[in-house]
């Protein structure tokens, strides 16, 4: 369920390379590939707290009896608040190095925000096979700052789609005074809710969108107290989780597995609906 990048390769013909040339001719052939074959080691999205100012982009280097190297680094696209190194350079016979990136003020919470960098062809060769790594010369990520925190742990049953369960994290922020499930069926889709709390006298449990605001969405032309699952069917499209109202939703401290979190839903896309039935969170233990 976790869905990894696709990569397209286009190449390109040009008609009548060879027509006739005189020698007054210039042509400029392409620089052959670099042997230095340093790339970025990773390109996974940041998540950062409220107090963390710097992040580590590391770069990595294959060969052997390697140099000492410096390296100058391309911002392609990066926040004003980010103050990116111009190079980084290995001693010599190493593998990795670290840029550390500096962020200032003006970053804003619960914002995502981009940066591009590049390695120069002199310094990269992206063809260039490696059973170590993957070779990347260019560096395409999102950085966020958020507060949220893991509260909870637990395990998810999806009764309607999937019929499955598995572990999962329940988180708080404290700014927004929001809960949320993250990565709750596929990794990078959250599920959001407002909750009393355990210990208030009366249980008010909703599903919102990442502002806080109760969800809602529209399926066809219909509206619907519901949102987005995460799911992408094939044949259908985006499937969205619909609560079914007038049922009840939310904690229940007596359960048979304990402390537990119940929700009515039907799975729904503009065709019509997979089904419905309860899901439910148990095994709830809270740190």
């Amino acid at each position: 369920m976790k869905l990894n990048k696709i990569l397209l390769l286009s190449l390109l013909s040009a008609g009548a390379l060879f027509t006739a040339c005189s020698e007054e001719d210039n042509y400029e052939w392409g620089k052959p590939a670099s042997n230095n074959m340093v790339s970025f080691a990773n390109e996974e999205n940041l998540v950062l707290g409220f107090e963390e100012n710097t992040f580590d982009v590391e770069l990595v280097r294959v060969g052997k009896d390697l140099p000492a190297l410096t390296v100058p680094i391309k911002v392609l696209d990066a926040p004003d608040f980010c103050q990116v190194p111009t190079s980084v350079s290995f001693a010599q016979g190493d593998t990795a190095a670290v840029v550390k990136v500096q962020i200032g003020e003006g970053m804003a919470p619960f914002t995502k925000y981009s940066l591009s960098l590049a390695i120069d062809e002199e310094f990269s060769n992206a063809y260039a096979a490696s059973e170590d790594i993957t070779l990347s010369p260019r560096y395409n990520i999102t950085i966020l700052k958020e507060d949220y925190k893991t509260i909870a742990t637990g395990v998810f049953h999806e009764t309607v789609y999937y019929e499955d369960a598995w572990d999962v994290e329940i988180q708080y922020s404290e700014l927004q005074q929001l809960y949320r499930i993250p990565d709750a069926i596929i990794t990078g889709t959250h599920w959001f809710f407002k909750w009393s709390g355990r210990e208030a006298p009366e249980d008010e449990f909703y599903f919102t969108n990442e502002k806080g605001d109760e969800a809602a969405v529209t399926i066809g032309s219909t509206p619907y107290y519901g949102f987005f699952s995460g799911i992408n069917n094939k044949n259908y499209g985006p499937v969205y989780v619909t609560v079914l109202e007038g049922n009840f939703i939310g904690f229940d401290p007596e359960g048979d597995t304990g402390l537990e979190l119940w929700f009515p839903v039907a799975y729904r896309v503009s065709a019509g609906s997979f089904g419905s039935n309860y899901e439910y969170i148990d095994n709830i233990e809270f740190k």
